[in-house]
């Protein structure tokens, strides 16, 4: 009888099991990253095989960190193994991803010298040095485009025409002149530089010198966009390229101190990102980023040239001296935006900064101060000229109010002991206090405030815009934020502004790379401020300004904002601090 069991059929042989087949070799070719004895055990060539595909897998998934840890492990566990130099192409890429531009130009440098790849490979290793170099600021970007193998494969001679065309847009009339003279014959890579001069010379009026140009371009081996370009300067059918050209221009510190350099690289980014939005929606715009060196005497040189070649507006510079040689350099009050300037200059008209003193936030304090219930305050703040302005504001929207401030106690910058300041508050035993204060000094002065016995007294703490920063609300303990009310312009949890999330995903689309710091929304809500305002204006730096003048309630990736009596404003909230969130705030 054939009795079944669990499937298993009992009363038959059971067939021997057969051995598991040998695991088909793997082969690493190439140089390995340590030049000692090769390791070519079959299993950890076969586990170094395998850590990088798995690295490689995780940069085609956006994992670029994932594939960076990949790359490490191969350097630290399996240096030895032939072909694992490629693991430093994996670190390249990864490392461009992630926007760390100088790891990536050293990963992709050392590739080339020690991996030996393929000529195909080659060209896509050259491709990147361009774009991290051009991207990341570092020297040497339009020259590594020259670089890239004539007889490259079609998809990366593309990608290379592409890329020196947005860069040659960027490019000042004089560079531009000189790089077309003294470059390579690239057949790809010079027609695209030849073209954009070609153009903006036919612009301004020198048909035989853009033909000459046209021509040279052609005679080379052009792609479809660039060829086009060279053959509609020579039918001179210039009027879609002038419809483009209305001329903005961004003073970024490239080439200054570190510290500003690094400012310079975030703000262009965002810069970029609002004009490729622009091209994709049919709003295209020439704008050329310049590098004032942080220097005040070159950025009045620059300011000059870029009125000469008629620009309508300039994002930048970025700091306070540098905007005030720029204004005072102009001719003609053509409109200027700071993106991160902390005080304008007196009396220059249009002039204008993002991250300037905004009237709203220090008015809607007081208005929240009112509505609280309180009359009466102390007002603390730093002698600095941020501060008094600020100050200023929130005085006169008080006292419109009606309100009085008490007392108004300042200290010099570097104080550090504010034991007598805090004193005079418990003796004068106000309603209010109101705290005015940079977001770096936040830390230091919160907790002499519990210290000096403020907060044994029922005064309601009242913050500038500073309290409710992602900085401080960091960094500062909860217990010396809690019940603070404050104002906020972000427009909610993980939000900037309205058009927060809209920039990020563009911003990652673009670079694909994870946006770290919310400093790039500066550069593009400076760009896209103008572009808002080309759209209306009449193509002249008046019709700009006014222009920007009329825009209200622009929904920006820093706030929502408007233009009002000179100055950038951000639409504020009234808030409570609560478990290090802005909540909002209901009297």
């Amino acid at each position: 009888m054939l009795i079944l069991l669990g499937g298993c059929q009992l009363g038959e042989t059971p067939a021997p099991e057969r051995p598991a087949p040998e695991p088909e070799p793997v082969v690493m070719e190439g140089p390995a990253l340590d030049e000692g004895v090769p390791d070519t055990d079959p299993a950890r060539v076969r586990e170094a095989a395998d850590v990088l595909a798995r690295g490689e897998a995780a940069l085609a998934a956006g994992d670029a960190e994932g594939a960076l840890d990949r790359a490490s492990d191969i350097a630290a566990r399996f240096p030895r193994v032939p072909g694992t130099t490629v693991a430093l192409w994996l670190e390249a890429r990864a490392q461009a991803a992630l926007g760390d531009w100088e790891p990536a130009e050293a990963a992709a440098e050392s590739y080339l010298a020690r991996g030996a790849p393929d000529a195909a490979e080659e060209a896509e290793v050259r491709l990147l040095l361009a774009r991290v170099r051009i991207d990341g600021s570092l020297a040497g970007g339009i020259e590594s485009l020259f670089e890239i193998p004539a007889d490259a494969p079609a998809a990366i001679l593309h990608e290379a025409e592409a890329l020196a065309l947005s860069t040659a847009v960027g490019l000042s009339l004089p560079v531009l002149r000189d790089l077309v003279d003294e470059a390579p014959r690239h057949p790809r890579v010079l027609p695209a530089f030849q073209v954009e001069l070609a153009t903006r010379t036919a612009l301004l009026g020198d048909e035989t010198s853009a033909r000459t140009l046209a021509e040279a371009a052609l005679e080379l081996e052009p792609g479809e966009r660039v060829g086009e370009r060279a053959r509609a300067v020579l039918r001179g059918e210039l009027e879609a390229v002038e419809a483009e050209l209305v001329s903005m221009a961004a003073l970024l510190s490239e080439g200054g101190p570190p510290s500003l350099r690094s400012l310079a690289a975030e703000i262009r980014a965002g810069v970029e990102v609002a004009l490729s939005e622009a091209e994709a929606t049919g709003r295209p715009v020439r704008f050329t980023v310049l590098d004032d060196q942080a220097s005040n005497a070159r950025v009045e040189t620059l300011v000059r040239q870029l009125e000469g070649e008629g620009a309508v507006g300039l994002v930048g510079p970025l700091d306070d001296a540098m905007v005030r040689a720029a204004a005072q350099a102009r001719s003609r009050p053509f409109p200027i935006i700071s993106p991160t300037a902390r005080l304008l200059p007196d009396g220059a008209e249009n002039v204008f900064s993002l991250t300037g003193v905004d009237p709203g936030s220090a008015e809607t304090l007081a208005r929240l101060a009112l509505d609280a219930g309180i009359r009466e305050v102390v007002v603390f703040h730093p002698r600095r000229s941020e501060m008094q302005e600020e100050a200023q504001n929130f005085r006169r929207a008080f006292e419109a109010g009606g309100g009085v401030i008490r007392r108004v106690l300042q200290y010099a910058p570097g104080t550090t002991d504010f034991a007598e300041p805090f004193r005079e508050v418990v003796r004068l035993q106000p309603r209010g206090l109101v705290l005015l204060l940079p977001p770096e000094e936040i830390e230091l002065v919160a907790p002499q405030v519990a210290f000096f016995g403020v907060d044994d007294l029922e005064i309601t703490i009242f913050g500038n815009d500073a309290w409710s920063s992602e900085t401080v609300l960091e960094r500062v303990p909860i217990r010396h934020t809690n019940g603070v009310l404050t104002v906020t312009s972000r427009d909610g949890p993980g939000s900037y502004g309205p058009g927060w999330r809209a920039f990020v995903e563009a911003y990652e689309s673009h670079f694909r790379r994870t946006l770290r710091s919310p400093v790039p929304a500066l550069g593009y809500d400076a760009a896209n401020l103008f572009l808002a305002a080309v759209q209306s204006g009449d193509g002249t730096p008046e019709g700009t300004a006014r222009a920007l003048d009329s825009i209200r309630g622009y929904p920006g990736a820093t706030g929502r904002l408007s233009v009002v009596d000179g100055r950038i404003r951000r639409t504020w909230t009234p808030v409570r601090l609560e478990n290090r969130e802005p909540v909002p705030y209901r009297p």
